[in-house]
Formats: structure tokens, sequence, C-alpha cells
């Protein structure tokens, strides 16, 4: 029988620190690393990766209708991480291709954590004061007032697996007062972690700060813009981990600039990854991290290990093991290892 081809996309760290994930996959698969530009073309893309049978993709390139049409031999594509939302799932679940991703528990205190290290530093201007040294201006601490946390009112929008752990954080550490936009949980959830239910009107203008923790959908896209912004209290700090396009950034540009918005520190950016001329880099009341929310040693390792395990269920015994992001496809004659 011969061996299938498993393409690695565009995801540095698979295999870069657990030598044994590819270890493991060698065993049984050809192993192809592909780097693609973000933006690359659907059909360019398709001419990349037509000839596997598994791709361990990251966060970036998109994989559209018309790449996926295209890769007639593709069985399994594994997300190296959580979110899905660079991967066409209707058009996966009609060519019969099953999509997997890492379940949100095993990246949960990792993201959750980081979330709450980047509302930290900017509330407190700790790159600033950094910045400051670095550049022997040790005097200007004077203008290097920040906000404290205790006992402060935190909008959390998505309570789910992430949400409800950076809720956990902040309201045992800091004694904060979480309100919480999420429609899709229960209402005994919101009591669970402490957090009380408001509309997103209600949370835009309470809120000190506000964390995203959830999805990029139709739904959210977008979702704080120049209204939300206009009604938010002066100084506040905005954290995203999620996804860059969960906010209009020309709104949120126009808002940093006049200080109405108090910072934005995010690990994520609309179309990443950027360089320092981006427009957002170059606000001082801005953090941006390179995707980094990940990327604790333990929750690398679980990534990497579901990966594996994925393609392992697929190509060694012929199944579909871990947690897939179109489930449809079971119901339909999904594509099977041969």
């Amino acid at each position: 029988m011969n061996k299938p081809l498993i393409s690695i996309v565009n995801s540095s760290t698979f295999g870069k620190h657990f030598s044994e994930h590819i270890t493991t996959l060698e065993k049984f698969a050809d192993i192809l690393h592909i780097t693609v530009p973000a933006d690359i073309s659907a059909d360019e893309l398709a001419d990349r990766i037509k000839n596997s049978d598994g791709i361990i993709a990251s966060v970036t390139p998109k994989f559209p209708k018309k790449t996926l049409d295209q890769c007639n031999k593709l069985i399994l594509l594994a997300r190296h991480g959580i979110g899905c939302d660079n991967v066409d799932l209707n058009a996966a679940t009609e060519l019969g291709i099953a999509v997997s991703r890492v379940k949100g528990i095993v990246e949960r205190e990792a993201v959750a954590e980081y979330a709450v290290a980047l509302l930290m530093a900017a509330s407190r201007l700790v790159p600033q004061g950094s910045a400051a040294v670095k550049k022997s201006n040790w005097a200007s601490r004077s203008r290097m007032v920040g906000m404290e946390l205790m006992r402060k009112t935190i909008g959390i929008i998505g309570l789910g697996n992430i949400g409800s752990r950076s809720a956990e954080i902040l309201s045992n550490g800091f004694r904060a007062n979480i309100i919480a936009v999420d429609p899709f949980i229960e209402k005994k959830r919101f009591e669970q972690f402490h957090a009380k239910e408001v509309k997103l009107e209600e949370l835009v203008s309470s809120s000190h700060a506000i964390l995203f923790h959830c999805p990029l959908t139709l739904e959210t896209k977008r979702m704080l813009g120049r209204e939300q912004f206009a009604a938010m209290q002066k100084g506040i700090v905005i954290v995203n981990t999620c996804r860059g396009e969960l906010v209009d950034e020309d709104a949120l540009y126009a808002s940093l600039q006049s200080g109405s918005l108090g910072a934005y520190a995010t690990d994520v950016v609309e179309n990443e990854p950027i360089d320092g001329n981006h427009r957002l880099a170059q606000l001082d009341n801005v953090i941006i991290t390179p995707h980094l929310g990940g990327y604790s040693w333990e929750s690398l390792h679980g990534m990497g290990q579901t990966c594996v395990d994925d393609m392992v269920s697929v190509f060694q015994n012929d199944g579909i093991a871990g947690e897939l992001a179109n489930p449809e496809v079971l119901q339909k004659q999904y594509r099977r290892w041969h």
C-alpha cells in the first residue's frame, strides 16, 4: 500500500519543539512542509496541496471551496488550533473531507493566561515603561499612570471554554465584577463563573475593560464599530486574543488616536501577519503580539499531539477520532483511506 502524503501547511511550530510528533507520522506517511503567503490564491494553493491525503493547517491560508474542489485525494484537514474560520466547512462536508480541530481544553489555560497578561500589561503601561528605560528616558515615568484591575467591571464577550477561565482568574484574583455576553450558553454557566449576563450594549457602556473570547462568525464580524466605541467609557482597555476581524479597524484606529480608547492589546490582526509599518503598530497605546496565545509548552504539545492522533485514527485505524469541526460529514459518504 502507498503511504499517505501529509502536508504541514504554514504551521511553523508543529514538530519544531516536539520532534516525536513528526517521528510518529513518518512511521506511516510521507511528510511535506509547505509555506505559502497568507493571501495565496485559491488556484495557487490547490496546486501546492492537491496531492495531499492529509493536511495539518495553521491559521493561514484560507481553504475555500475552489481550493478544496481540486484536492481530490484529501481525506482529513486537521487544524493546528481551535478556530476553523479559514476553512470552508460547508464545502469540505459536501466533498466528504473531514475537518478536525484541537479541543478547546488544550489551549484553555494558555490563552486565558495570555489574555490576562495582555490586560495587565496594557492597564499598567508595562511595554511603554520598558521601552522608556531602553531609550534612557527614565524620567518619563511620571506620565505612565495606569489602572488597577481590583474590583473593576470587566466585560467578557464569550463565556465558553477560554472566556470562563479568564473570568475565574479575574474574579478570584482581582475581585473583578464580571459581566458577559454569550447567547449560546445556559444561565447557570454565568452563575457558575460569577458573571452577570448582559446585552452587548450594557457590556460596552459599563466595562472598564473588555476581553474577546468568541469565534469569528458572520454574527461576530466587526461587532465593535464606531457606535460601540462611542458608547465606551473613556480610557477603556480592549484585549483581543481571538481574531482581528472582530473589530472595525477603521473605527478602532480613530478611537485610539483620539484617546477615547485607552489601549488595545491584541494577539491577532486582520490579514496577519503584519509588520511594523502597520498603522496600529505605530500607536503608543497599542500592544500587538504575533499570535502567541497558545504558545506555552503545555499547549503546543497538546495541539501537536491532537493532530497526530487525528492522522493516526484516519490513516492507521481507518476511522475518525477527535473533535470534528464538521460532524455532519459523518452523515455523508466521507472519504476513507484504503
